[in-house]
């Protein structure tokens, strides 16, 4: 009446277009990640006065701690990797499975797959959700919750080690300038005093000549040269002495800027493998998409709770199943009946076999990583430890404070 139109309603946003960035983000991230590991770069070796026993200590602490830090993230690391190497073997373990109990399970897997497929298709026709993400959020329901919140920490963590690194590379780079800078002006001061010694020659031989062939008085312009000599000599050396001290004090940022670097390196590696573990576990490319997904089944599990039509004979199907997996020896027996369309296409398996293969590569280089970094480290203090005895005392001590770790 007034000419006042509706308000619109607000879109809701798309999460493909809340997550774009993050994506590129993370894809550089990955690609360095890997060049890192490509590279077998472990650490950056410091440049450390061994001859001061506190810095020597010091410098023995932080490789320790670096050793704690890779040997946790290879204790992780491992469990998982255990896991996938369990499923991998229950494949080998189907694949060899004599004709019976291989027509058993080809039949009730099967079944299952038909039965489950006409449930199905009405959830695809409401919900966004793929069917690789289904079946992760069939196989982890119980954990997707928990990981939503790590992989939102891991997200987080990642632009704040990112931003330490970035922080990190700019003051290495601040502090080499400033290097540069001192050493040019030590350069400068060198140039100045030679220019200075051949002057001084120069007036001295002048003041020479003078006395000696026209016998004139040279006490004051000897005095005059004396004392211009002395104190460019004393500004010289003053501002020399200053720069000295500047590069030892910056020698000592640089030491403590790479041992930061290397520890945050070191996080940024094993956070940006878990990132892209926890994200291939349930084929999403973030937290923001996996929370969506997860809502979404969510929401579908509560409508297909009220379509129950079939369940008797699966789950007398699902029994066939797990007992003729049981009767092989197959370890992770549930998983199958989530993915028992890979009992019945060797495709599907090919697919499973091959995603987990990937998942355990991951892992691999996760752990060969740690594993580097760790004896890399031991080398550092090995190499200490070899060059005199009291070092080897020191090196002995710290390393009595790490269990499990070869003296």
């Amino acid at each position: 009446m007034f000419g006042f139109g509706k308000r619109r309603k607000k879109r809701a946003p798309d999460p493909e277009e809340l997550s774009q960035d993050l994506n590129e983000e993370r894809k550089a991230e990955s690609a360095e990640v890997e060049q890192i590991i490509k590279d077998k770069v472990y650490f950056e070796k410091e440049n450390v006065d061994l001859k001061d026993r506190q810095a020597r200590l010091s410098y023995l602490e932080r490789l320790r701690d670096t050793i704690m830090e890779a040997r946790r993230s290879c204790e992780e690391v491992k469990f998982e990797y255990g896991r996938v190497t369990s499923y991998l073997k229950d494949i080998q373990l189907i694949d060899q499975a004599p004709t019976d109990e291989k027509v058993a399970i080809y039949e009730s897997a099967k079944r299952i797959v038909e039965l489950t497929e006409m449930r199905r298709t009405i959830r695809n026709k409401r919900y966004q959700i793929t069917e690789s993400q289904r079946k992760s959020l069939d196989r982890f329901e119980d954990e997707v919750n928990t990981d939503i919140k790590k992989l939102l920490e891991y997200e987080d963590l990642q632009v704040k080690i990112h931003n330490d690194l970035r922080r990190l590379n700019g003051e290495k780079a601040f502090l080499s300038s400033d290097k540069i800078e001192i050493n040019k002006r030590q350069k400068t001061l060198r140039s100045i005093s030679k220019a200075l010694a051949v002057i001084l020659v120069i007036v001295a031989i002048a003041l020479g000549v003078l006395l000696g062939v026209w016998q004139v008085d040279i006490t004051v312009p000897f005095i005059a040269t004396v004392a211009f000599a002395s104190i460019v000599t004393a500004l010289i050396m003053s501002e020399s002495r200053k720069n000295r001290m500047e590069m030892v004090v910056l020698e000592k940022k640089q030491a403590k800027a790479v041992s930061l670097t290397n520890t945050v390196k070191i996080k940024y590696v094993n956070n940006v493998r878990t990132l892209e573990y926890m994200t291939a576990k349930y084929h999403v490319r973030n937290a923001t998409e996996l929370d969506y997904v997860n809502n979404q089944y969510s929401q579908a599990k509560r409508e297909w709770a009220r379509q129950r039509e079939g369940t008797i004979q699966i789950e007398q199907n699902h029994e066939i199943l797990i007992g003729t997996l049981r009767s092989i020896g197959v370890r992770d027996r549930e998983i199958w009946f989530s993915q028992a369309k890979a009992l019945i296409d060797p495709a599907e398996m090919v697919e499973v076999r091959h995603d987990l293969n990937v998942r355990r590569q991951k892992l691999r280089e996760q752990l060969d990583y740690n594993t580097g970094v760790m004896t890399e480290c031991l080398n550092e203090m090995d190499r200490i430890r070899m060059k005199k005895p009291e070092y080897e005392a020191d090196v002995e001590r710290v390393l009595g404070q790490i269990q499990d770790i070869p003296k």
